[in-house]
């Protein structure tokens, strides 16, 4: 049992993980800003953290918060290096201050990749404002006792007003309504619950160091789209395949971020799963 401080509780990743924790018998101390959680914390403020670090004594800390709009980041560099590195900064110069170091597992993502897949941790090629502010964010606590994982992730979202990519794409299906997916960037993202459990094994295991945490295999965000789809007995006529060079977006978006998980397979002692095996768990979740 370890006392964990969540941060970012009510986002999308963060309401599916604290209940994972709690069940599996962690005591979960949860921050938002939203009301209804345990504790608000001024993420950026170096007294505040004293204070939380001094009061909730927490032993392993999962950073969650994070500003994941690339658009508005690529808009606003100060705001997305504040939000994604600020809280970093100020944690750690508390922990300096208190003398309390506490493990992080801070989660990172895979938009830190570009160029052909898959990339090794090493490979790192950061294209828009949010891809170098996370960067940095993973600099900050390098020497720290940390487990840094780069991921992403799809299923069902039980934050409100924060809907996956998965449930984007059955939504849109559902109402009739034309949208378009690209057959040229790749990912080897992984169902939420399977996120779950590995960060839960981040916390029992402590590994230090960066990992990428994703299916062993990739796909295009079209196919991907198309598959769940097809599993969920879909009709897929709404469903457009195209380039992401179409769209008139401010930021420039990494075409191939598929992941080498061969160190945290090492590490963990664990097998990552198949893309066609986490299609298979979010049709099932859906279904039911």
């Amino acid at each position: 049992m370890t006392r964990v401080l969540l941060l970012g509780a009510s986002g999308m990743l963060g309401s599916s993980l604290a209940p994972r924790l709690e069940a599996a018998g962690h005591i979960v101390v949860q921050q938002s800003r939203s009301d209804g959680y345990d504790i608000k914390l001024d993420l950026l403020s170096h007294q505040a953290w004293i204070d939380c670090l001094g009061k909730v004594k927490p032993e392993t800390i999962v950073n969650l918060a994070a500003a994941t709009n690339v658009d508005q980041c690529e808009r606003n560099p100060q705001w997305a290096f504040d939000a994604n590195i600020g809280p970093l900064l100020a944690l750690v110069r508390a922990s300096c201050s208190t003398k309390i170091r506490p493990h992080i597992v801070h989660i990172s993502t895979d938009q830190l990749y570009d160029g052909k897949g898959p990339h090794s941790e090493a490979h790192v090629r950061p294209c828009n404002v949010y891809a170098l502010s996370k960067f940095a964010a993973e600099l900050v606590i390098k020497e720290y006792p940390a487990t840094i994982i780069r991921t992403n992730f799809f299923g069902l979202s039980y934050a409100q007003e924060r809907p996956s990519f998965s449930d984007w794409i059955i939504k849109s299906i559902k109402s009739n309504k034309q949208i378009t997916l690209f057959n040229d960037v790749f990912f080897s993202a992984i169902h939420m619950d399977t996120l779950c459990y590995f960060i839960n094994l981040a916390i029992e295991k402590r590994p230090q160091g960066t990992f990428n945490v994703g299916t062993h295999d990739g796909i295009s965000k079209a196919e991907f789209g198309l598959q769940l789809a097809s599993r969920l007995g879909l009709a897929t006529k709404t469903i457009r395949v195209g380039s992401v060079d179409e769209l008139d977006l401010k930021a420039r978006r990494p075409l191939d971020m598929r992941m080498k998980t061969i160190h945290f397979q090492d590490q963990f002692g664990v097998s990552t799963p198949s893309m066609s095996t986490e299609i298979n768990k979010a049709a099932d979740e859906y279904h039911a």
